[in-house]
């Protein structure tokens, strides 16, 4: 059955010039007679019309037909072309397959049906157990995302299809722990965004080019776009394709093994070398359209996908309760403090002051209090390193710092959280210069992983100025910082807290007030509060004494 709205819009078009109420059935100037004063009558809803003259009646279709002087068939191409849409062709027929578009927390965003000939509608749910058929400006996932934020080798194809016959041959090996998705983007060739990019860090990527000159353009635009993420890449181009031919072709007549074979004979690719690339100045326009126009958020508003940071408060102040938090809350793509994680991400959580087995409690009670969060998530996206499985890390220590790079590589981190500093280096913290070597080994760390970084730091003991004031140590500490998240006692009795945000992407939220809370079997959580700070004290002098006019003056 077509949409209400379709039906709506079908006649709009059709009768363009006439008024349309908002109404479910509605009285029309018939276009099979001389009209003068509306004799049809059209439900909307159920797409049945009538001429009380006599001109005849019947259903969408039939009208098309009378409208057009057509047949039936050519009646449904031609309200699909009414339309601008390809469903109306295809509400009487059965799909092929229907292909499942989720975001990064398994929410399905859209489907895109697949009809006899290669046709295809798009659609996505409205909330109330309907589709619409107009996409609008909804986002467009990768297909198959869930599966891609927990492989370790993806295969990108040109197509659904293409995606799960190679899905189907089982080509990863749990037990040597190696986890393979294939995937595709909506729109098709050519039409690949830069901003799925982030989601291989860490991989390895294996590119399948159609055999023609828009498939081969295509697998280069991937292979451009992922490059600068992945621990590899290679295209490859299967040998005895036809014409427009792609994976799945080549699986008609080829095994797995033989898949496999042709994979491992391609070389790895990389970038040809290109002249323009090598500018160290480049003009302003090429400057601008090379960066994105929305800021990418790994916590919206709060800290920026690639951007450093400090969590900060002063001794035993919650700063470890808190990191460890939005460590799950970003591997499980889960909401933190009523702030949006617009996907999971790959997070590393370095604790160097803590005790081992009270960081494992924090782990283990933190995440019971995330009660929508994904295990899978939360065990694929999660890594932690203790004093437990490193004696020592040093980040003045050349040797411990390589070291950490390699691993953080290996496994793709996206966000790395360091808890303490002052516990991670032996330089002088109001040293400027011996500052300013430590910091340079944390953005090396982030420029060559491709990863945010958070530090957790202390406030000093001033209660007043801003958040880079009182951070502990040289000033160069907090010209590092990109963002700042602080936290104070609000009210000691009740144990509220008060955190406040500076970041330089964009204005920074209001502050929020919450409680560290345990809850039924030991399950434990952040929860704002609303909080309101106690009025002070009246004065108990009489009002207009002679002693407060002297104070006010």
């Amino acid at each position: 059955m077509m949409e209400a709205e379709q039906i709506r819009q079908y006649f709009e078009r059709r009768l363009q010039g006439q008024r349309f109420p908002n109404k479910v059935e509605v009285k029309l100037r018939c276009p099979f007679h001389d009209d003068q004063n509306p004799s049809m009558s059209v439900n909307l809803e159920k797409g049945v019309w009538q001429c009380h003259t006599g001109c005849g009646g019947g259903g969408l279709l039939d009208f098309e037909m009378k409208f057009s002087g057509c047949d039936l068939d050519t009646a449904k191409v031609r309200v699909a072309e009414v339309l601008g849409d390809k469903q109306a062709f295809f509400f009487s027929q059965k799909p092929e397959a229907v292909y499942q578009y989720h975001d990064a927390n398994g929410r399905l965003v859209l489907e895109k049906v697949r009809y006899p000939g290669k046709r295809f509608v798009q659609r996505k749910p409205n909330g109330k157990n309907r589709w619409e058929y107009k996409l609008s400006d909804c986002q467009k996932p990768l297909y198959r995302l869930p599966e891609v934020l927990v492989a370790n080798e993806v295969f990108v194809c040109e197509g659904e299809k293409d995606a799960d016959n190679v899905r189907a041959l089982n080509l990863g090996n749990r037990e040597a722990g190696i986890f393979v998705a294939a995937t595709t983007n909506f729109d098709g060739a050519g039409k690949w965004r830069d901003a799925y990019a982030p989601y291989f860090l860490g991989k390895k990527v294996v590119i399948f080019a159609d055999n023609d000159e828009p498939g081969r353009k295509h697998a280069e635009q991937v292979a451009r776009s992922v490059y600068p993420h992945v621990a590899g890449v290679k295209v490859v181009a299967l040998p005895g394709l036809p014409d427009k031919g792609d994976v799945s072709d080549y699986l008609k007549s080829h095994s797995a093994e033989d898949l496999v074979s042709e994979i491992k004979k391609a070389p790895q690719w990389h970038p040809p070398h290109d002249a323009a690339t090598d500018s160290v100045l480049v003009s302003v326009p090429d400057f601008i359209t090379s960066l994105p126009v929305e800021t990418d958020w790994l916590i919206d508003g709060i800290v920026e996908r690639g951007a450093n940071g400090f969590l900060c408060a002063v001794p035993k102040g919650g700063k470890s309760w808190a990191a460890i938090d939005i460590a799950i809350s970003l591997a499980t793509g889960s909401e933190w403090l009523g702030f949006r994680v617009p996907r999971a991400a790959k997070v590393a959580l370095i604790s160097r002051e803590d005790n081992p087995a009270l960081t494992s409690w924090r782990l283990r009670h933190l995440s019971m209090g995330k009660a929508n969060a994904s295990r899978d998530l939360l065990n694929a996206n999660l890594y932690v390193n203790s004093r437990a499985q490193t004696p020592e890390l040093m980040l003045d220590n050349p040797e411990q710092v390589e070291n950490l790079k390699d691993a953080l590589k290996r496994r793709g981190i996206e966000f790395a959280i360091f808890d303490v500093f002052n516990v991670m280096h032996a330089a002088d913290e109001n040293d400027a210069q011996e500052m300013r070597a430590v910091l340079r080994e944390l953005s090396r760390i982030q420029a060559e992983v491709g990863c945010g970084i958070a530090v957790v730091h202390h406030f000093n003991k001033l209660d007043g100025g801003t958040m880079t004031q009182r951070l502990r140590g040289s000033s160069a500490i907090a010209g590092w910082a990109e963002w700042l998240i602080g936290i104070s006692m609000a009210e000691e009795e009740r144990k509220i807290r008060r955190m406040d945000f500076e970041l330089k992407a964009d204005c920074p939220p209001d502050s929020v007030h919450y409680r560290i809370v345990t809850g039924d079997g030991g399950a434990i959580r952040l929860e704002r509060e609303s909080y309101f700070a106690p009025a002070p004290a009246k004065s108990s002098r009489r009002e207009g004494s002679a002693a407060e006019r002297y104070i006010a003056n």
